[in-house]
């Protein structure tokens, strides 16, 4: 994860949202006990995703979260302003972790703590089964184990993601060289599909020129790619990806855009999950470079 983040304080910081969500779980029951406060700056201090940020820095994003919270009235309502700030999977997943983790501190979650971090879990479409194993990686300090694990697991998606984009190359008559390189490009845009650039240009050159039947339908290929993703929460992020890869514009009317069509019908994504897709495409910045 160190790779995801790290050093000086950037133009809007998304390590300001992880702050946040921590500042909102010691503030949700409206008392702000020690034990909570030492797990902050416990996080701020050693999380490898505020390395380099510096005390001035973590002040800075503190205070800036802080207000926000105040202005908001309470810390629930800026559950959606959070998830907006962290639109990747393994951030969001990391955020929830850290507020679970102030929570759970004083031994016992309250009644306010526990609506901010279904408000929370909710804004950032983490499953109630993943946030139950979060709360309890928490409870019994293992979530920086249990986060390593998820983001591996998440990695370890990258290759059917090389395989959604070529098969998208292909319905588009683009798979060529240059599209792939472009895909690449994307990818590294994406902390969720972040590989080194000969681990991203192995894996996307497999997938485009991998050996396909004459007569082999982008469906029938896609229903083949989600058959292997029972987990329909990474069904749901792949498609999330391939919405990200339009041009923001477009994203909304994802309807008339045949590609997506086809990989709704494929992945078996449901109306209201679409519409929740094009929202979460929408919070990754509108000039990361993507495929044609």
């Amino acid at each position: 994860m160190k790779d995801l983040l790290g050093g000086g304080l950037k133009p809007n910081d998304p390590r300001r949202f992880l702050i946040e969500a921590m500042i909102g779980a010691m503030n949700a029951d409206g008392v702000v006990d020690p034990r909570e406060l030492t797990v902050v700056q416990r996080q701020l201090a050693e999380h490898v995703l505020f390395k380099g940020l510096g005390a001035a820095a973590a002040r800075t994003l503190i205070d800036l979260s802080t207000d926000a919270i105040k202005f908001a009235g309470k810390a629930v309502a800026r559950a959606p302003a959070i998830a907006k700030g962290l639109p990747a999977r393994i951030h969001r997943l990391t955020a929830y972790g850290m507020a679970a983790e102030v929570a759970v501190a004083d031994t016992s979650l309250h009644a306010g703590e526990l609506t901010f971090l279904e408000a929370l879990r909710i804004a950032l479409r983490i499953a109630p089964l993943e946030s139950e194993q979060i709360v309890a990686a928490a409870r019994h300090g293992q979530l920086t184990a249990y986060l390593e694990d998820r983001y591996l697991r998440i990695k370890n998606l990258i290759p059917i993601a090389c395989e959604v984009f070529a098969l998208r190359a292909l319905a588009r008559g683009m798979a060529n060289d240059d599209q792939r390189f472009r895909v690449r490009d994307f990818f590294a845009a994406l902390p969720d599909l972040l590989l080194t650039s000969d681990e991203l240009d192995s894996e996307l050159y497999r997938a485009f020129r991998r050996p396909r039947a004459h007569d082999a339908q982008v469906f029938g290929e896609l229903a083949r790619v989600a058959a292997g993703l029972p987990d329909p929460v990474d069904r749901y992020w792949m498609v999330v990806y391939t919405l990200v890869a339009e041009m923001p514009a477009t994203v909304p009317s994802w309807r008339v855009i045949p590609f997506i069509g086809v990989m709704q019908a494929a992945f078996q994504i449901t109306d209201t999950d679409m519409e929740l897709a094009v929202v979460d495409a929408l919070t990754f910045p509108p000039a990361m470079p993507r495929p044609s």
